[in-house]
């Protein structure tokens, strides 16, 4: 595969995105890596510049990043990596050999570092595979079609941005898979039900 561009939003991510970068320079063959940062206050940027990644800002929200991130990816299919999230060397691989003309998106899954939460979310993913339930999309480990995402705007929210850019891209006629490819979620099981249960209430208000 040609090279990809990596996109990643960050705000504060000095204590996991060294392990992001290193994983990901050791098994992607990218072009650049693109830093979107919220201003951060730790040493966040001075990491990226460690690993040579291109630096922007941006004062908006997650929604808003995404949008600059999408802007500046230059390569066919490019990927949206979290600064929490440590991608393995079959991540790229096995996506890749589900892609067709018609994936817009494709995301493999975050597994939290902790034996019960990890293997309960394996459970939940087969299960609704199995029982062909819609998925929802994530972006915390997604190839993305440059074309699929072509002028979208997402709006400037805080969080779930990827369900509507899921559901901006279907509405193209892409198509956005999800396959069962594990990476490392370096976030504790507080993190993980506080996101889950601010997710909830983002997405019931929007109803």
């Amino acid at each position: 595969m040609e090279k990809i561009d990596v996109c990643i939003p960050t705000l504060n991510a000095g204590k996991t995105l060294g392990v992001c970068l290193f994983a990901i320079q050791s098994v992607i063959p990218y072009g650049k890596i693109i830093i979107m940062d919220g201003y951060s206050t730790d040493d966040t940027v001075d990491i990226a510049k460690t690993y040579g990644c291109e630096i922007h800002y941006c004062k908006g929200r997650l929604g808003a990043a995404r949008n600059m991130l999408m802007k500046l990816a230059g390569t066919k299919w490019f990927a949206f990596i979290d600064s929490d999230v440590m991608v393995n060397g079959d991540w790229l691989y096995k996506l890749l050999t589900h892609i067709d003309d018609r994936t817009g998106a494709i995301n493999g899954f975050g597994l939290p570092n902790n034996f019960l939460l990890s293997n309960f979310r394996k459970v939940m993913l087969f299960t609704k595979l199995e029982l062909g339930i819609k998925q929802r999309g994530f972006t915390s480990n997604t190839l993305v079609r440059k074309e699929a995402v072509r002028g979208i705007k997402l709006p400037d929210v805080k969080r779930t941005e990827d369900i509507l850019l899921q559901q901006e891209v279907e509405k193209r006629n892409w198509e956005w898979k999800m396959i069962p490819v594990w990476c490392t979620h370096m976030k504790t099981g507080m993190q993980i039900i506080k996101e889950a249960k601010g997710d909830f209430f983002e997405i019931a208000k929007r109803e």
